[in-house]
C-alpha cells in the first residue's frame, strides 16, 4: 500500500518538475530569440535632411472658391416678394376650405414679382501669404457665385531645412452700403485661415487638418467655402516629402510613388499615405466607404481630380441637355367630331415655343448650398468637369414634343451620353422639355438617372405659376432636389406623404414640409423636412442614404406602383 501511495507521489514530482522544465524553456527560448532577432535586425538611423535633392520651396494651390448665401437671396429677394410672403393667409385650413388655398395665392403672386438683386453676383478677390510674403490676387478680381475648378497655384522658395512653412488665405469682397444719398462700395475681409506646413511629414494644422469636420483641403466659413491643398518641392514629383519617404514609408526618394501600388490592391502608395492608409498592407479599397457616400475608395481615387475626399460625403451630378425646341406653338389635326362622327380639322396648342433647355447657374449654387448646410458637397458636371453639358437630340412626343420620360429613350441617352466609368459614381440628370421623374434604368440597374422639365407650362401648372425668371430658378432647383431625393431612398416607404397628388392627402401629410410632398413641392418649398413639424412628419436629412442610388434593383423600389390615386393613402403610384 505505501508502495503504491510512494508512487503516486513521485510521479505527481515528475510531473511538476517536466512542466517547470517546459515553462523554464519557453521562457528562456521567447526572451533569447525574441531579443536575438531584435538585436541582429538592423537599426534605422533618422535621416533628418529635408530637402536634399531639391531647391526646397512650398506651393499652395486654390482649388475652388463658393460664395455662399444665394438661398435667401433668391427666394426673399426684395421688399415686396417678402411682403406678399409675410400674407396672414397661409393656414392649414385654407387646403380645407377651398381648392384656391392661401399657399396658392402667396405663390403665385411671388412667381410673378421679378424680385430685386436676385441676379447681382458677389465681387471678390484673396490674397496669400506664405512666410510673411504676401501674393496678391487683387488683378483676378471673380465676379461670380463659384469660380469653379481654377487650381491657381502660389509658391515661395524658403531656407533650405526649414521644417515649417506659415500660410495664410483672405478673401476680400466687395460690398453696397447705404449713404445718406445713394450707395457707396467698400471692401470688406469675409474669410480668412491660417494653417502650418510641416516639411517632414508633408501634413498641415491649424484652422485645416486631417480629417476634421469640414474635410481636409477644405476650408468651410460664414460666408465662402474653398478648396486649397499644399505641396513642397519633391525630387521624384510624388508628393510625398523625402523625410517622409525614408523615415517612415521606408521607399525610395528617388522613384515616384505615385505610380507604385507595393500592397496590390488597386491605389497607389501616394494616396493611401495622404489619406491615412499603410500603403504596404492590402485593403480592400473597392469595398471601404468611410463616409458612407456610395463612392468607395477607388472611386474617390479616380475622383482625386475633382477634389474627392474620401471621409467628406460628396454628391456627384453630370447634366446634360435636350436641344432647343422647335417654334410650332400651334398644329393642325384631323378629329372625330363628338356630334357628327366625321373627320374635321382642329387647331391644337402645343408647348413649342423654341425654348432652350439649360440647368441655371442660380439653380445649381442654390442645391449646393442646401446640402453644403449639412456637411455635403455636391459638384455638378454641366461641362466643366469634361463630360457634362451634352446637348441630345430633341425628341418628339406627340403634340408636346421634347425629349419625354419613355423609359427605353431615356435608356439611350443613358447608354450612350453617360459613360461607363462614371456610372455608380456621377448621377445623371437631363434637363428636357417634358417630364419629370427618377429612373432606376431599364428597371434593373442603379437608380442613378433623373428627368426634369423645363416649359412655360411646367413652371405654370407644377409650380404655382412661376413665370419670373427668379421663380423659375427657384423651381428648378426644387424639382431637381425632389428627384434627387428618389435617388436618395425616399419613397412612399420613407413617409407616406411623397408624391402625393390628393386634396385629402394635402391635409394629411400637411405637416410632412419636404420638397419631396407635393404639396409644398408645388409651393416652391425648398429644402427635405427636418422632421420637427408635429404628426406624419419625418426627418428626411437624417434618413439621406447617399449610397441609395447604387442599389440595384428591387421590388421595393418601385413602391406603391399599384396605388389608386384616388384611394387612401393617395399616392400617384410612380416615382415622380
Amino acid at each position: 500500500m505505501n508502495f503504491i501511495k510512494n508512487t503516486k507521489r513521485n510521479i505527481i514530482f515528475v510531473t511538476l518538475i517536466i512542466v517547470v522544465l517546459v515553462i523554464i524553456s519557453l521562457y528562456i527560448y521567447f526572451e533569447f530569440f525574441t531579443y536575438q532577432e531584435v538585436r541582429d535586425e538592423p537599426i534605422r538611423e533618422i535621416d533628418n535632411n529635408i530637402s536634399p535633392f531639391t531647391q526646397q520651396a512650398v506651393f499652395f494651390q486654390v482649388q475652388r472658391i463658393r460664395r455662399k448665401g444665394i438661398i435667401d437671396q433668391m427666394t426673399d429677394s426684395g421688399k415686396l416678394v417678402k411682403l406678399v410672403d409675410n400674407l396672414p393667409i397661409k393656414d392649414k385650413k385654407w387646403i380645407v376650405e377651398g381648392k384656391l388655398t392661401g399657399y396658392d395665392v402667396v405663390q403665385i403672386l411671388k412667381g410673378i414679382l421679378p424680385g430685386n438683386g436676385w441676379d447681382e453676383k458677389p465681387i471678390f478677390t484673396y490674397n496669400v501669404v506664405i512666410d510673411d510674403f504676401k501674393w496678391n490676387a487683387e488683378k483676378t478680381e471673380y465676379n461670380t457665385w463659384d469660380t469653379g475648378y481654377i487650381f491657381n497655384e502660389f509658391y515661395k522658395t524658403v531656407e533650405e531645412e526649414n521644417n515649417t512653412a506659415e500660410i495664410e488665405f483672405k478673401i476680400i469682397e466687395k460690398v453696397k452700403v447705404k449713404k445718406l444719398f445713394g450707395t457707396d462700395v467698400i471692401e470688406e475681409e469675409r474669410g480668412d485661415f491660417k494653417v502650418f506646413y510641416d516639411f517632414r511629414n508633408g501634413s498641415w494644422t491649424g484652422v485645416d487638418f486631417f480629417n476634421d469636420s469640414d474635410g481636409y483641403g477644405h476650408y468651410d466659413g460664414t460666408y465662402y467655402e474653398v478648396w486649397f491643398d499644399i505641396r513642397q518641392t519633391d525630387y521624384d514629383g510624388d508628393k510625398i516629402p523625402y523625410w517622409t519617404e525614408v523615415n517612415i514609408l521606408g521607399t525610395n526618394p528617388k522613384v515616384d510613388d505615385s505610380k507604385l501600388d507595393p500592397d496590390n490592391d488597386g491605389i497607389p502608395t501616394t494616396w493611401e499615405w495622404k489619406w491615412g492608409y499603410d500603403p504596404m498592407v492590402w485593403d480592400n479599397h473597392t469595398f471601404l466607404d468611410p463616409d458612407m457616400d456610395g463612392l468607395q475608395n477607388i472611386e474617390e481615387y479616380s475622383m482625386e481630380k475633382w477634389l474627392a475626399n474620401p471621409y467628406y460625403p460628396e454628391i456627384y451630378l453630370e447634366v446634360d441637355y435636350s436641344d432647343k425646341a422647335p417654334f410650332t406653338p400651334f398644329i393642325i389635326e384631323w378629329e372625330k367630331g363628338k356630334i357628327l362622327p366625321i373627320q374635321r380639322l382642329k387647331i391644337k396648342k402645343t408647348n413649342l415655343w423654341g425654348q432652350k433647355h439649360i440647368f441655371w447657374k442660380e439653380s445649381q449654387e442654390m442645391i449646393i448650398d442646401r446640402f453644403n448646410q449639412h456637411g455635403i458637397t455636391v459638384h455638378i458636371d454641366d461641362g466643366c468637369m469634361n463630360g457634362g453639358g451634352d446637348i441630345l437630340p430633341f425628341l418628339s412626343s406627340g403634340g408636346e414634343g421634347g425629349t419625354s420620360t419613355v423609359p427605353h429613350q431615356i435608356s439611350e441617352f443613358y447608354n450612350n451620353y453617360f459613360s461607363d466609368e462614371r456610372k455608380g459614381i456621377f448621377r445623371y440628370l437631363i434637363v428636357a422639355h417634358t417630364g419629370g421623374w427618377a429612373y432606376n434604368m431599364d428597371y434593373s440597374g442603379q437608380y442613378d438617372t433623373m428627368v426634369v422639365g423645363q416649359t412655360q407650362g411646367f413652371y405654370i401648372r407644377q409650380t404655382d405659376f412661376a413665370l419670373s425668371p427668379r421663380a423659375q430658378r427657384v423651381s428648378q432647383a426644387v424639382s431637381i432636389i425632389h428627384e434627387m431625393g428618389h435617388t436618395f431612398g425616399f419613397g412612399y416607404f420613407h413617409n407616406g406623404g411623397v408624391d402625393n397628388m390628393s386634396q385629402e392627402a394635402f391635409v394629411k401629410w400637411y405637416n410632412y414640409k419636404s420638397a419631396m410632398n407635393y404639396f409644398w413641392y408645388r409651393h416652391r418649398y425648398f429644402d427635405y423636412s427636418d422632421g420637427s413639424h408635429g404628426p406624419n412628419d419625418v426627418n428626411d436629412w437624417s434618413a439621406l442614404r447617399l449610397y441609395y442610388f447604387q442599389s440595384t434593383f428591387d421590388d421595393g423600389e418601385l413602391e406603391g406602383i399599384d396605388f389608386d390615386p384616388t384611394e387612401p393613402p393617395h399616392n400617384r403610384g410612380e416615382r415622380g
